[in-house]
């Protein structure tokens, strides 16, 4: 996010300032570690975890942790506490999706955000939803559809759909390739059936990179959707 889709992050703080949140990135923060965890590496990524427990374990009080890549979050949420990482397991419970933590804010006070309509011309924003592997099998996403029809104007559907076939690196191996044509087709055809003018919202950025090289739609994080809703 900070190196390749910084309009993302960018994205993702106006929505939290909107909602009345200091957003402050920690200093010294490493990698969450998914790529070697995933690799196999677990000496590696265990290192980097400890890094990163210790560096926010540090910040004062319940500050929430919030993140935009699924992967990642996963690592914090779940991964670390299998790599029994010290601390890890308090520090989960301040870690959050992004699309949870700003459900749950409008959950408790629907007005905190303004929207401006989404269909003056009237006919509604299609939204196909689709939701990475981790925060499927961490989160029910299926208040997913529910926080893109807040926006006023908006209509979502939450694609019953597999891997994109990236699995991170997998996808991107020579050897693989094939293989995650093959994974992914489901998906490029339920995108591919969608209404004309939909927007494609997907939370990972490997899958955002599978759809926009498979496809001829920019996917976009649920961030964009929301900042660029907001009056």
């Amino acid at each position: 996010m900070r190196y390749h889709e910084p309009h993302i992050g960018i994205a993702a703080v106006k929505v939290l300032e909107a909602l009345g949140f200091e957003v402050r990135l920690p200093t010294g923060r490493s990698c969450c570690g998914w790529p070697a965890f995933s690799q196999g590496h677990l000496d590696a990524a265990a290192k980097s975890g400890q890094h990163n427990v210790d560096l926010l374990t540090r910040m004062p009080g319940s500050v929430p942790i919030i993140f935009l890549e699924p992967s990642c979050y996963s690592m914090f949420a779940e991964d670390y506490g299998e790599l029994k990482i010290a601390g890890a397991a308090d520090l989960s419970l301040r870690c959050f999706l992004f699309e949870t933590f700003v459900d749950e804010q409008l959950a408790a006070q629907p007005t905190a955000l303004h929207f401006r309509n989404g269909h003056a011309a009237g006919e509604p924003v299609h939204v196909a939803i689709h939701a990475h592997c981790h925060a499927k099998s961490l989160l029910n996403p299926a208040f997913m559809p529910r926080l893109v029809e807040r926006l006023p104007g908006h209509k979502a559907t939450l694609l019953e759909t597999g891997c994109c076939g990236m699995a991170g690196a997998f996808g991107a191996l020579a050897s693989k390739y094939d293989l995650s044509l093959q994974v992914a087709e489901p998906l490029v055809r339920l995108i591919k059936e969608q209404p004309a003018h939909s927007q494609i919202v997907a939370s990972g950025t490997s899958c955002r990179h599978q759809i926009a090289d498979l496809t001829a739609v920019h996917p976009r994080h649920m961030a964009e959707l929301i900042a660029d809703a907001i009056d």
